[in-house]
């Protein structure tokens, strides 16, 4: 159980990119990097996030997370196309916990509507939905969606070579109390199938939805994290920036 928690934790903290107030109805990335801190069972994890994009316009997202059980490391890379339209391109993930090693990788290849996932040696591929992101692109496409006020916050997403289906609904707002200052966010909680499991996430309103704390219950255990520290385009960001206009 333990294990398996941590993983959980450490995953949220990868999916979670970091983007810009912006004007318009899409939230468009920008280089960045974000701190978390995570706690199991009173075990702190510490996580840090950095996004950059190249000049050909491939964002590369990373996550080094780490605890006194291990560490993880998972990588994104993804563009959009002439419409906007988010298109994940290659997923990496390695995690060393309790002296256990496991090293996986995704390519999304569009043009052939497959993905072809690799671990141990072995191949794997999957039929590629129209639609279908990794474990990061489906959280920054929910928060496009919510920018655009979409009402069906629904995902395909491809992780460790299978299909999964995501599904979330809004339950409520609070300012919640972060190292940043008061931040106004929205309530999320995800659909599970897993009566003793609840997954509760908070989005920052004003600062295009990015996730700002998470709340994870399951067989009456309560594991959480919360934004430590951002910095985007060079600007350290406070919670006075959050309601600007």
């Amino acid at each position: 159980m333990r294990k398996h928690m941590l993983l959980i934790l450490v995953t949220f903290l990868a999916t979670t990119p970091v983007v810009c107030k912006v004007s318009t109805l899409d939230a468009a990335m920008v280089e960045s990097i974000a701190e978390y801190a995570a706690s199991y069972n009173g075990i702190p994890i510490k996580a840090k996030k950095t996004v950059t994009v190249d000049d050909n316009n491939i964002y590369e997202d990373i996550l080094d997370a780490s605890s006194i059980f291990g560490n993880l490391t998972q990588l994104s890379r993804y563009e959009f196309d002439d419409s906007g339209k988010l298109i994940p391109l290659y997923s990496y993930d390695k995690r060393s916990f309790f002296g256990a090693i496991r090293q996986e990788e995704q390519e999304f290849l569009w043009s052939e509507n497959k993905v072809v996932y690799k671990k141990k040696g072995a191949v794997a591929e999957i039929v590629l939905p129209s639609h279908a992101f990794d474990s990061i692109t489906h959280r920054l496409q929910l928060q496009r969606d919510l920018i655009a006020e979409v009402i069906v916050l629904e995902y395909v997403v491809i992780n460790r070579g299978k299909k999964h289906l995501y599904n979330y609904r809004k339950v409520g707002e609070e300012t919640i109390e972060t190292p940043l200052g008061s931040i106004e966010t929205i309530v999320l909680t995800r659909g599970r199938d897993n009566k003793f499991r609840e997954t509760t996430l908070w989005l920052a309103k004003n600062w295009t939805y990015f996730l700002v704390k998470l709340e994870q219950i399951e067989n009456n255990e309560k594991y959480r994290m919360l934004i430590q520290n951002a910095v985007i385009n060079g600007k350290q960001m406070v919670a006075k920036n959050l309601g600007d206009k």
